[in-house]
């Protein structure tokens, strides 16, 4: 290995620390031991051998849920097919912020009061949403933080250099939430489960989500 490979290395070591968050885990005093013991044998610490275990398996499932959730179709269909009035009235999505991807995507639908998505397979789904439409904007870990009442009109941004790469619409009468309804509120409100790792998801039922908010 080079000097600069070396360098290189130890520069991205340390960009990734600093971009770390702490969590904390209940273990059996069993798994604990055996934690520490595995540590020790690979001369390592046991943040270390946590952070390799979700690197290696942990986030290529939530990667794979991810992909299976690029391009595929909604709730809309079923609703339209069965209920032609449900179609044309007001509707209800939720919104993933992206913020498992990139915390800047996540800042920046906050802040420039939008709903977005990113790359293809997934921008896409931003032109299901209607003018008129209540778009819920989901924190991952926090639940709701924000929502208002899309446009209807889909703009096209670059996403990490590349051209067209971000679809959004702006939200009308934007609210940012001082306190985040997390994901078993949204389900209880709901009365049922959803996917918060998809994209965007229909709620037939975002009334009651919306009432739950005094939205």
């Amino acid at each position: 290995m080079s000097v600069e490979d070396f360098l290189s290395r130890l520069e991205e070591k340390r960009k990734r620390s600093r971009n770390m968050v702490s969590m904390t885990i209940r273990v059996s005093e069993e798994e604990e031991a055996a934690i520490q013991d595995l540590a020790n044998h690979m001369d390592c610490t046991r943040q270390e051998i946590l952070h390799d275990l979700i690197a290696e398996y942990l986030i290529p499932a939530w990667q794979r849920i991810r992909q299976e959730d690029a391009g595929s179709a909604d709730e809309e269909a079923g609703i339209s097919g069965s209920n032609p009035a449900a179609a044309k009235g007001k509707r209800y999505f939720l919104l993933n912020t992206n913020k498992a991807n990139s915390v800047e995507d996540h800042q920046m639908m906050l802040q420039e009061q939008v709903a977005a998505a990113f790359e293809d397979g997934w921008k896409q789904k931003i032109e299901r949403i209607r003018s008129g439409d209540m778009v819920f904007l989901y924190e991952s870990g926090r639940g709701v933080v924000a929502y208002g009442i899309a446009s209807g009109e889909v703009e096209k941004a670059p996403h990490e250099g590349r051209k067209d790469e971000t679809y959004y619409q702006r939200l009308h009468n934007f609210k940012r939430l001082e306190s985040s309804l997390s994901a078993k509120e949204i389900q209880q409100a709901l009365g049922r489960k959803i996917r918060f790792v998809h994209t965007l998801t229909l709620l037939k039922d975002g009334e009651k989500l919306a009432k739950a908010l005094k939205a």
